[in-house]
């Protein structure tokens, strides 16, 4: 199993040997951009399959706030959204849980948002400290350029979100290692309704991690 730090819109990347199911929590953004979502579909190869699920969800009650002080695009919103809509990573875990026998990719747009919370929830279900799980989220902004480059993006994607989390005396590393070293992954689950066996795969990594 594997996360992309990056943007991913052709399936499967090339430099991801032996992937067979990328889950996509992305269907905001098919909302939004139906045709190239298409296409992108048209690019899955035989054999192959994406999976798409609403991590995000449209709850305006949720997200309005967020979304005026700029806190949707940093992990300011990820322990709200673990309290608030549960359901919503319940989903998208049972996804990666059922999903066919193979190598498993999991990525959304840019790396840093929606991945960068299920990111954090596997990893601490794995027990990585929680240095190694900060460097792993800074990997989102260390490919920005490049990423932002290949892909046609803003570049300046990486210092809008650093500007955010300033306004709220914190930096990148500072405010995702806030959130991972609070998340009580064992209370959470106790809350999410999950299913043993969607569980049991979460803690392995699909019975990669014994």
């Amino acid at each position: 199993m594997a996360w992309q730090r990056g943007y991913v819109e052709v399936f499967p990347p090339v430099h991801v040997p032996g992937i067979r199911t990328a889950v996509s929590p992305d269907q905001e953004f098919m909302r939004r951009a139906p045709d190239r979502c298409e296409s992108h579909e048209s690019l899955v190869p035989r054999g192959r399959q994406r999976v798409h699920v609403d991590l995000d969800g449209d709850d305006r009650e949720f997200w309005s706030a967020f979304e005026a002080d700029g806190r949707w695009c940093t992990p300011l919103y990820y322990a709200d959204h673990l309290r608030q809509l549960p359901y919503r990573l319940a989903a998208t875990l049972e996804a990666i849980a059922s999903a066919p026998a193979g190598g498993l990719l999991f990525h959304c747009g840019g790396g840093w948002d929606r991945t960068g919370l299920v990111a954090a929830v596997l990893s601490k279900a794995v027990g990585v400290t929680s240095d190694a799980a900060v460097a792993d989220y800074m990997a989102s902004f260390t490919n920005h350029p490049r990423a932002a480059a290949l892909h046609g993006v803003d570049p300046r994607e990486a210092e809008a979100r650093t500007r955010v989390l300033a306004d709220f005396g914190l930096t990148p590393e500072a405010a995702f290692h806030g959130f991972y070293t609070q998340l009580d992954l064992g209370v959470w689950f106790e809350r999410s309704n999950l299913d043993q066996d969607v569980l049991e795969a979460v803690r392995t990594w699909r019975g990669q991690i014994s």
